[in-house]
């Protein structure tokens, strides 16, 4: 998955308008004053008073955490009113988000989700009644970003039912990072709470008691050999053959273990992304793993995507923009070559090598001499891409913060919860043989797409 943590706790911001202010520290004999102190009587006031300032931070517009309108709509058509206030801190986040583990809000409220990749992020998800209430915690600019975002139910309305799965039905987590298709048309789920299979109508589902290296599954691919490739959020990635697990984590050499993105070559190495400070890229031939950083001429540290085009090309989507990997080493590209952002959250090759490239701001395509972007005013139903994925008829599919978009012949046609889908924020995106499309999604499942012939 692309930089997960921090890009699904970027999409918390919902409001359209945040004021600057200041929050009161408490005194060390005082409870914490609640984040509705202000607003006692909005309609939002139960979310805010549900949670408490974190003492000595400072509350700031959301321009000031790096948000913009973009990315301000989690819940979007989903909800009719919602609210975002954000703070910083100078503590650490670990600090931060023990001080709210202490103060968690009562059991009026329903706890939905909570993905805590370690101990800096955190993500929680609770509703009452018609509220629906988002708290997120991370680093920011070597500062802590707190955000608690509030949203109001729309009234039930008829939508077009597609298929969708969800714990309720066999998934083994609403929280999808990653879907793969293996050859015999079985489908491999990861989510934050186990690694699912869908083969011949069932589900099953596999964790840590099954030999799973960990249960916060962030990428599953499948390798040339048939064998299948599971990455996770702390325990570096598993491959399962006909009947066991082979593990590989720092001793056996990988880069890092923790793992966002996983993708086969043509000759069947296997490549390993990883986004931290010590993170980078690792490639395994069948016998040992080589491991690339900045120091090899990588971009950056932080690697979110992998894409590798069918000449071998390997493409690595950074923080610090785009690399390619070929023969002859590493280059580089950036804003300054054209991208739209630095910040690459997916990657896709088309078959005749044309490049996709997803960021915080739009759509890059780049086809070997020069880039062209895309963004909402283009069509996109939203500026935040989160997915890039090319289907078996060569058409474009991009996941967003806001919905899906598909382009397809020169002509884009969106998907949001409008048209059944189960959640705004996409994370996954793949392809059966019989045309349909699987689509997984932040909190809300499976949706499963059929397009007509």
């Amino acid at each position: 998955m692309k930089d997960y943590c921090k890009n699904i706790i970027s999409l918390l911001a919902v409001t359209l308008f945040v004021s600057v202010g200041h929050a009161e520290s408490p005194g060390p004999n005082r409870a914490p004053e609640s984040a509705a102190a202000t607003n006692l009587k909005r309609w939002d006031a139960p979310c805010y008073s549900a949670f408490p300032i974190y003492p000595g931070s400072r509350r700031v517009s959301l321009e000031e955490v790096g948000l913009d309108d973009e990315k301000r709509t989690p819940m979007g058509k989903r909800s009719s009113k919602n609210s975002t206030v954000a703070y910083l801190s100078t503590d650490a986040p670990s600090r931060v988000i023990a001080f709210y583990a202490k103060h968690m809000p009562d059991k009026s409220w329903k706890r939905h989700e909570a993905i805590n990749f370690d101990k800096n992020d955190l993500l929680l998800m609770l509703t009452r009644g018609k509220l629906i209430l988002y708290v997120g915690i991370d680093e920011y600019k070597q500062k802590t970003r707190i955000l608690i975002s509030c949203a109001l139910k729309l009234n039930a309305t008829p939508r077009p039912k597609l298929p969708t799965y969800t714990k309720d039905n066999g998934l083994a987590g609403n929280t999808v990072t990653d879907i793969t298709i293996a050859p015999d048309g079985s489908i491999w789920v990861g989510t934050s709470s186990g690694l699912s299979l869908f083969r011949k109508g069932r589900w099953t589902t596999y964790t840590r008691k099954n030999r799973l290296p960990g249960n916060e599954i962030s990428a599953v691919a499948i390798g040339k050999d048939g064998a299948l490739w599971v990455g996770t959020r702390f325990y570096g990635v598993g491959r399962f053959g006909r009947t066991s697990w082979q593990i590989y984590t720092t001793q056996q050499g990988l880069r890092n273990n923790k793992v966002s993105s996983i993708a086969v070559a043509p000759d069947g190495t296997v490549w390993v992304g990883s986004c931290d400070v010590r993170g980078g890229v690792s490639r395994f031939d069948g016998r040992r793993w080589t491991n690339y950083d900045k120091r090899d001429g990588l971009g950056g540290n932080c690697v979110n995507a992998l894409a590798i085009a069918s000449d071998g090309t390997v493409w690595a989507g950074t923080t610090k923009g785009l690399s390619m990997f070929d023969v002859t080493g590493w280059r580089n590209y950036t804003t300054a070559d054209g991208l739209a952002d630095n910040r690459i959250n997916a990657v896709a090759v088309a078959p005749n090598g044309t490049v996709w490239v997803g960021t915080g701001k739009g759509v890059s395509r780049f086809d070997g001499k020069r880039w062209t972007s895309y963004t909402r005013k283009d069509g996109l139903v939203n500026s935040r891409v989160t997915v890039a994925a090319v289907a078996p008829d060569g058409s474009l599919w991009f996941g967003t913060s806001g919905g899906v978009s598909h382009l397809r012949n020169g002509k884009w046609e969106n998907y949001t919860t409008r048209n059944g889908l189960s959640g705004h924020s996409v994370s996954s995106i793949a392809f059966t043989s019989d045309g349909r499309v699987w689509i997984g999604t932040l909190f809300h499942g499976i949706t499963v797409l059929t397009l007509p012939r």
